[in-house]
């Protein structure tokens, strides 16, 4: 360092403070353009009467663009915002071009002004000095310093705008260097969620392929055995019997498959009414009792047959989740287990807890009820009433969409309790008198996994 390029001890001062505030504001990850607007008004600080800009340059594009000018006016920082660099593009324009400080002491006859003359007197301007802000690759930008009046810029000042002009190149760098960290961080998360999608989509697919081969071999051989063999009433009657069990359950697996498409794509058609969740646990009840008998599994609720809390919901979605949850709970039961279904109001909402005393789930399986054919047995249905590891991640689409949350607790030797929490109602008379409940779903509409 030269004797011409020292500070005296008052300036040297005042930069090492600076410069200590706008490294504190690098280390704290502040925005390129917090960063630049705190050099710029370090130096208005310094050199009184100035005003302090800097524009960032686009290389491909060979464009200057705005990076920090607090105390310039925002209509000027507008109009050349995307100054094409030339030279006669201003003392910015031609500084990025040609590689170089220029100044233009006097605005109104400096050539290289001619075609912003007109835009930067009227806003006060009258001086302008430019200096490239230069990086390992070339040409990062420019600072710029104007006076209201004809300006040349002193010794003392063209060291203090060098020493700044340092400074915005490593708030430049810096940013560059971070922008490239956060575009490869970005691009291998992209990379990341690709690649686990694509493993998630074969995964479904084979999946779902098993799950739908199974019933159609069912259906296959049961039908070539009807159309080869001769069979006695009672083992043709056995045979329809499994086509029909088998078909149920692959429309049943299809109608899952398709609602959960909807339901990613929110597209699921709802039709909000007041359910009475009394008569609907009944109704459930009664429908899977000859599931359960066959499992020797137990089934019952302290409701009343109707008049229980009511929920604002789709009685048809509604029916449908409580169909899986009962389902999930005779179906990983014990044989001579038990499924209670139960319902009270509590803040604002219905809370639907079913509940069973099955041998219950490790707590760090929980979350994976949720996923689609997950099932935490391992095992695939034996037959068409086996369940596809589709019903929780129904229920859960299905009650979000309805406004509610759903929520498991389990634990080995402790069997599992099912929460959906729904918006409550309060059913309103009618002109005749009769509440305005909902009734429970058509028996014959699509039920899920049962």
């Amino acid at each position: 360092m030269t004797a011409h390029d020292t500070l005296d001890s008052a300036d040297a001062a005042d930069l090492l403070d600076r410069q200590h505030r706008v490294l504190e504001l690098l280390a704290g990850g502040a925005g390129r353009g917090e960063v630049l607007e705190a050099v710029t008004l370090a130096l208005e600080e310094l050199i009184p009467g100035s005003r302090c800009s800097v524009l960032v340059l686009d290389a491909a594009g060979g464009t200057l663009h705005h990076g920090a000018a607090p105390s310039l006016p925002a209509a000027y920082s507008a109009a050349i915002d995307g100054l094409a660099i030339g030279q006669d593009a201003g003392s910015c324009g031609a500084a990025a071009y040609l590689d170089r400080a220029v100044v233009a002491e006097d605005i109104a006859r400096d050539a290289r002004w001619d075609r912003f003359r007109a835009l930067a007197l009227p806003h006060g301007l009258g001086s302008c000095w430019s200096s490239p802000i230069h990086g390992h690759d070339g040409v990062l930008g420019t600072f710029a310093v104007y006076h209201a009046r004809p300006h040349r810029p002193d010794d003392r000042e063209r060291r203090l705008v060098a020493r700044f002009t340092d400074l915005a190149a490593v708030a430049l760098e810096h940013d560059r260097l971070y922008a490239a960290r956060a575009a490869r961080r970005e691009a291998e998360l992209a990379a990341r969620v690709a690649e686990e999608a694509s493993r998630a989509k074969s995964l479904l697919l084979s999946t779902l392929s098993h799950e739908l081969r199974t019933p159609l071999q069912a259906i296959v051989g049961f039908a070539e055995l009807l159309g080869t063999l001769d069979l006695p009433p009672a083992r043709r009657e056995a045979a329809l019997g499994h086509i029909d069990a088998a078909a149920h359950h692959v429309l049943d697996l299809v109608g899952d498959v398709l609602d959960l498409a909807r339901l990613e794509a929110r597209a699921l058609p709802l039709v909000p009414g007041t359910v009475d969740l009394a008569a609907l646990a009944h109704e459930v009840l009664d429908l899977l009792e000859p599931l359960a008998a066959r499992r020797g599994v137990r089934l019952g609720t302290d409701l009343p047959d109707a008049g229980g809390p009511t929920a604002c919901a789709d009685p048809r979605r509604v029916r449908q989740v409580l169909i899986n949850l009962v389902t999930n709970g005779v179906r990983h039961n014990h044989v001579d287990g038990w499924v209670r279904v139960g319902a009270h109001t509590a803040d604002g909402e219905v809370v639907l807890a079913v509940r069973d005393g099955g041998p219950g789930i490790p707590p760090a399986l929980v979350h994976r009820l949720f996923e689609p054919f997950a099932q935490l047995d391992g095992g695939a249905a034996e037959d068409a009433g086996g369940g596809t590891g589709l019903g929780l991640a129904l229920v859960r689409g299905l009650v979000e969409a309805m406004a509610g949350t759903v929520a498991v607790e389990s634990a080995p030797g402790m069997g599992t309790t099912a929460t959906v929490r729904l918006p409550a109602t309060v059913a309103a008379a009618t002109a005749d008198g009769d509440p305005d409940v909902a009734a429970p779903g058509d028996p014959g509409v699509r039920s899920g996994r049962a």
